[in-house]
């Protein structure tokens, strides 16, 4: 039976633009995890000199990247921005795979450098096209589907790696087979990225396209001044502390997890908080995109459901590991396994902590989106922020390689995070308006059934913007 809210399969609809390009990095980022946590590239002697320079260079390249990331994709457009985005994850996975076969550090070194590329580019794509493809109420269904489409992938990597290491206490490499597996899904997602079509293309169920034909002809000069204009958005510059954060938790976790618990379990609590992220994610859905409810209560609302579960999170990690000593690494045989008294709590740590902080990063896009409907500075406003999300990342790596304890990292993170909290929700009480649509932007189309409905309101609209948007519809 055909779910109400699913449109028709059609190449050029806004919802199924969405699932693809979620389809597209659950193949790619998704997969990308099943490596790291099998232990890839790391059976060699130098293997963790190797591991802290291609970090170093995957950071700084994704921070970078992601700056240009959203005037990239205004310039040639969704298709050709994530092929290039799956290509360096793939020269990546071929890296780490000869690395471990030969020694030779160069190959994933450079592959460090196009993965940091790859992260800009593809998420970006993600981003743009989840916040301004969708209607305004609709972006937390659009947001949910291409993140959830990337734990998909990540979770199907996760049973993978559960499967592999169920009866191992330590990782001793990647078996050939997975690699070749997952070349093989990242080539599906690079012929999948040419079946991206730009925004002035793709059109809504009542014929509206997503955008005008203004989205096409600036030059490189007038994009990169674009970008310029996005980073110094008042409202973006104050979301600055709550983007650095975002996905700090999975360097802090993964190496927290490490100190304390064996393979297997280690395995085991990754696949299983990812399996989790799904549903609450749903859930989040309901609230972001509940018809009668006002945009600011939806916001208010999720932020709620978000922020408190989170900030609830890093206090009690605070408290678990305040007596870690990184100085005095734990035997083999002291770590906790799955069948331990201790693993029930860490259990719930660990998964409480992986939701609500990858939920955090929902929250953060549905913010985003509520600052404009126009693909053009959709695709600005996500380049900043996984820009600032790849600096946290880079200063955590740096933070935890250097054996800073984990109470003063998640210190950090906590500090962070409420901040972060505390601003959204100054942005939710007094700056999220009910629609972007009539705010002049050269390159949004009112939806025929949002002009309509503001007719019948009563609310005004100037001719220029009513004529442009009729005219688009009849074209």
């Amino acid at each position: 039976m055909k779910l109400p809210f699913v449109p028709p399969l059609r190449l050029y609809s806004p919802f199924w633009q969405n699932v693809l390009m979620g389809a597209i990095v659950g193949l790619t980022a998704g997969l990308y995890q099943s490596l790291t946590s099998l232990g890839a590239g790391g059976l060699r002697a130098n293997s963790a000199h190797t591991v802290e320079v291609v970090n170093a260079t995957l950071c700084a390249t994704w921070f970078a990247a992601s700056l240009v990331s959203g005037t990239i994709l205004n310039l040639v457009g969704p298709s050709w921005t994530a092929a290039l985005g799956v290509f360096g994850y793939a020269f990546y996975v071929a890296g780490l795979w000869y690395f471990d076969a030969t020694g030779q550090a160069w190959f994933p070194i450079v592959g460090g450098v196009l993965i940091g590329i790859s992260a800009g580019l593809i998420f970006v794509v993600m981003g743009a096209i989840a916040m301004s493809y969708s209607e305004e109420d609709e972006r937390g269904s659009y947001i949910t589907i291409s993140q959830n489409l990337q734990a998909l992938g990540a979770a199907i990597a996760g049973f993978i790696d559960l499967m592999i290491n169920k009866n191992r206490a330590s990782a001793d490499g990647v078996p050939i087979a997975v690699y070749i597996i997952v070349l093989a899904f990242m080539g599906v997602g690079a012929a999948l990225s040419f079946f991206l079509q730009p925004p002035a293309k793709v059109t809504r169920e009542d014929g509206t396209p997503v955008a005008t034909m203004a989205m096409q002809g600036r030059t490189v000069r007038e994009e990169l001044k674009a970008s310029w204009d996005a980073i110094k958005n008042w409202d973006l510059l104050l979301m600055i502390p709550a983007f650095l954060p975002s996905e700090c938790f999975l360097v802090y976790g993964g190496s927290a997890n490490a100190f304390r618990n064996n393979l297997r379990t280690r395995t085991l609590l990754s696949f299983v908080a990812v399996v989790l992220q799904m549903p609450a994610a749903y859930g989040l859905k309901l609230v972001l995109d509940h018809a009668a409810w006002k945009r600011r209560t939806r916001a208010l609302i999720g932020l709620a459901l978000v922020g408190t579960p989170l900030i609830a999170a890093w206090i009690w990690q605070m408290v678990e590991v305040r007596h870690y000593d990184r100085s005095v690494p734990t035997p083999a045989d002291a770590l906790v396994d799955w069948t331990d008294r201790g693993f029930v709590s860490d259990f719930f740590l660990f998964t409480l902590t992986w939701v609500a902080s990858i939920l955090f990063q929902y929250i953060i896009l549905y913010f985003l989106s509520c600052m404009t409907n126009s693909p053009r500075k959709a695709a600005n406003y996500a380049g900043v922020y996984r820009s600032f999300l790849a600096a946290g990342e880079a200063i955590v790596f740096g933070i935890d390689s250097a054996g800073v304890s984990f109470l003063n990292m998640a210190a950090i993170l906590f500090a962070f995070y409420t901040a972060g909290v505390f601003i959204f929700l100054y942005l939710a009480l007094f700056h999220i308006t009910e629609t972007q649509y009539f705010t002049g932007e050269d390159d949004v189309v009112i939806p025929q059934h949002i002009l309509e409905a503001h007719e019948v309101a009563g609310q005004g609209v100037d001719e220029e913007t009513k004529g442009e948007a009729e005219g688009s519809v009849k074209a």
